[in-house]
């Protein structure tokens, strides 16, 4: 058990860089479905439905930093600042969905709370724009 501790803990950027990466992924469909799926309106409705302030901003707002973020997530370009603002995003997440669904409908939204959390105090790890960006100064 401790030598397979010890290799996991050997490879913990690797870790990383795949925890963002598939975030990425995961947070880019979302906006991507917001965006042209659903559409914008349709944003801004289920946003006004579930009480969620000024839906008309928030919900294309939200929309276009799941599609964005997503891409620069996937990147590993500019992770900490967009995983911040998507730190605040679950905290509204997590309280909007706990609040109607108790505990067991908000894990999800929970456990990106921290993701984002860990990656915008951790960074990208290796494989990222960011990271080759820091080594050139």
């Amino acid at each position: 058990m401790n030598n397979l501790l010890a290799l996991l803990a050997s490879h913990a950027d690797n870790g990383r860089m795949i925890l963002r990466v598939v975030t990425g992924i995961i947070i880019f469909i979302a906006g991507y479905t917001k965006v042209f799926v659903w559409g914008l309106g349709n944003v801004q409705n289920a946003f006004a439905n579930m009480g969620i302030l000024v839906p008309q901003i928030s919900g294309p707002f939200i929309a276009l930093l799941e599609l964005i973020g997503g891409l620069l997530l996937i990147a590993g370009l500019f992770t900490r600042q967009v995983a911040v603002l998507f730190f605040i995003q679950f905290i509204v997440a997590t309280y909007v969905v706990w609040a109607g669904k108790g505990f067991a409908g908000a894990r999800l939204e929970l456990m990106l709370l921290f993701v984002f959390l860990m990656l915008a105090t951790n960074g990208s790890g290796p494989l990222s724009i960011d990271r080759n960006v820091r080594k050139r100064d």
